[in-house]
């Protein structure tokens, strides 16, 4: 009995001995699952949740820290901290309207730059004792800033010469996808915000639409500048497109349903070359017929139509082409020349033209280049990266020569003129109403000189022809970067 007894006992104890040790192994687990996830957040979603504008935890972390500036790539402070009245902390934009719709506001919903890094605007490197000496002093330590890919003097040449006129200039770099101008008009100045004006530019009335980016999230009609996409494709499918020959009449079709090309002009018999070279629009409706348009569809969106454009930290609208082989011949051929349904932005009109002059490759296109502390020591440090191989090398060659056509022969030739570069393109003119003989006048297109290449991409509303109204703005952002 009193061996049962001892065996009992045991056994109790051996039973709890695993319950315990199960217990154990149970909660080291649980620890370690939530060690992992607070180590994830910390890495991946601490940045994207505090960036969040409905994040109340930001608001703490602005009476601990002064947000940092946010500066050019040149060293120009773009938004800084000041202090204001009574000593109130001012978020101050020294560019004015030029930099509004890209490095964004702090007041009445935060936007651009100023969102999306919120997190490392209000994240200080000061040493933790001197944060703890200063909050328990009632002082802020001082946030790290932001250094951005945008130059300030390209920037200012490129807002200067489109001037008063509505529209967007994009200029990258093709061979680091490095954003150096983001320029949108009509801007509003976000120094000068109040409820009142606040009010008055978000009223129904309010046509000028200054407060979206009109280079990322504004839609046109991409007119003759869709041509790249419609040549390349012609190309992909027809190994003989260099024997290409049509006879432009001025039009085709009748009455309201006819196109015709820009100004009623007539370019007679034109190869592949000279049709892209000037803008004839009766042949491109020839080759718009011709092509397999699920293939011409799978190109396009390889280059991000009807995708989300591949930038960070910038609010943003997808370009779209959504013909089908099933749309009548008159919609194919008006997908052909840039106009029916087609529809872009000037920042993903440029992808083409920065893969053409990066032997094919096309880089994604970014805007903040590191993050450094308020001492200058470098964070973070952000490289290029590869998004694809957009189109082959040899596809590269031919569109270059293409492009380059449109410069040397066509409707850019006050590119070739008079510079020390060598520069290819693409005009386009975009009627954006129907019944209107109004049209939008666009650039896109690259210049190379000793080894460095800038590319642009240039929309004026209502600005006619490109060659009148985008092309010397290109001239102009193009004389700054190689000067």
């Amino acid at each position: 009995m009193k061996q049962s007894t001892k065996t009992k006992k045991n056994s109790d104890e051996m039973l709890n001995n695993r319950k315990m040790a199960s217990f154990t192994y149970v909660f080291i687990i649980l620890f370690m699952v939530l060690f992992g996830y607070i180590i994830f957040f910390v890495i991946n979603d601490s940045e994207k949740v505090l960036n969040n504008p409905a994040n109340k935890r930001a608001e703490i972390w602005a009476k601990r820290v002064t947000r940092g500036e946010i500066r050019s790539s040149d060293g120009k402070a773009l938004a800084v901290t000041e202090k204001g009245r009574k000593g109130k902390e001012v978020r101050y934009y020294p560019y004015g309207s030029m930099f509004a719709n890209v490095v964004g506001r702090t007041k009445y919903g935060a936007v651009g730059l100023e969102s999306s890094e919120n997190f490392n605007l209000l994240s200080t490197n000061l040493n933790p004792i001197d944060s703890m000496i200063n909050e328990f002093n009632g002082e802020k330590s001082p946030g790290n800033n932001v250094i951005t890919t945008l130059n300030y003097n390209i920037s200012k040449v490129a807002s200067d010469a489109l001037g008063d006129r509505r529209g967007a200039v994009v200029v990258a770099e093709p061979k680091t996808g490095k954003v150096l101008a983001m320029i949108s008009k009509p801007s509003y100045n976000p120094n000068e915000l109040t409820d009142e004006t606040w009010k008055k530019l978000n009223s129904a009335d309010s046509e000028n639409s200054v407060l979206y980016n009109r280079a990322t999230q504004g839609l046109y009609p991409p007119g003759s500048t869709f041509k790249m996409y419609t040549a390349l494709s012609y190309m992909r499918q027809n190994s003989d497109y260099e024997d290409y020959s049509y006879k432009c009449k001025g039009k085709v079709g009748t009455g309201d349903g006819s196109i015709k090309c820009y100004g009623g002009e007539v370019h007679g018999k034109v190869d592949f070359t000279n049709a892209f070279a000037e803008s004839c629009n009766t042949a491109f409706c020839d080759m718009g017929s011709r092509l397999d348009v699920n293939k011409w569809k799978s190109l396009c969106e390889d280059l991000y139509f009807n995708k989300p454009t591949p930038i960070d930290k910038i609010e943003k609208n997808s370009s779209r082409f959504t013909l089908t082989p099933s749309d009548a011949k008159g919609d194919i051929m008006q997908s052909a020349i840039g106009q029916g349904e087609v529809l872009v932005t000037p920042l993903q009109n440029i992808f083409l033209a920065c893969a053409v002059a990066n032997g094919g490759k096309l880089m994604k296109p970014y805007l903040v280049d590191r993050i450094e502390s308020f001492d200058g020591k470098v964070l973070t440090q952000y490289e290029p990266k590869k998004l694809k191989n957009a189109i082959t090398k040899d596809e590269a060659k031919k569109m270059n020569r293409l492009m380059r056509a449109v410069v040397m022969n066509g409707t850019a030739s006050s590119l070739y003129y008079g510079t020390p570069y060598k520069a290819a393109g693409k005009t386009g003119s975009a009627q954006f109403k129907s019944g209107s003989s109004e049209s939008h006048g666009w650039f896109v297109g690259y210049a190379k000189m000793d080894g460095k290449c800038v590319a642009v991409s240039i929309v004026v509303e209502k600005g006619g022809t490109g060659s009148a109204a985008a092309v010397p703005i290109a001239k102009q952002v193009f004389n700054a970067y190689f000067s």
